[in-house]
């Protein structure tokens, strides 16, 4: 019974957070999200990707309603190619420049360069 309950609590948040031990935050999508602990570090992957964090920096992992913030901010060329993502981390496919992000409609994005993410908020 107490495996239901907490697999009833998790469904109704759909994001993992993980703070650092610096107060920042970064959320994964919950569903397909895959975690892996190796050599003191977690690996989330998910959708193909995958994000790699040093267990001694992080201070908690917590279920969340919404996303928080990206880990930090960075800054991608504007006219280098971007992998565009939701904010459920559903792919949206490739633009060429960070501009070409604002035609896409209205909503949240995350933008991948390299090794850059960035979240963008086209109004």
């Amino acid at each position: 019974m107490l495996l239901v309950v907490a697999k009833g609590f998790a469904d109704d948040y759909g994001y993992l957070t993980v703070q650092k031990q610096d107060g920042t935050e970064q959320s994964f999508v919950a569903t397909g999200l895959k975690l892996t602990f190796s050599s003191g570090k977690m690996i989330a992957e998910q959708n193909g990707s995958s994000t790699t964090l040093t267990l001694s920096e992080l201070s908690k992992m917590f279920f969340s309603k919404t996303a928080t913030s990206i880990d930090r901010a960075t800054s991608v060329a504007e006219d280098a190619e971007l992998n565009v993502y939701t904010i459920d981390g559903v792919s949206k496919g490739k633009v060429a420049n960070a501009l070409d992000v604002q035609k896409m409609g209205r909503g949240v994005y995350i933008i991948k360069q390299g090794n850059k993410t960035a979240k963008v908020v086209v109004k």
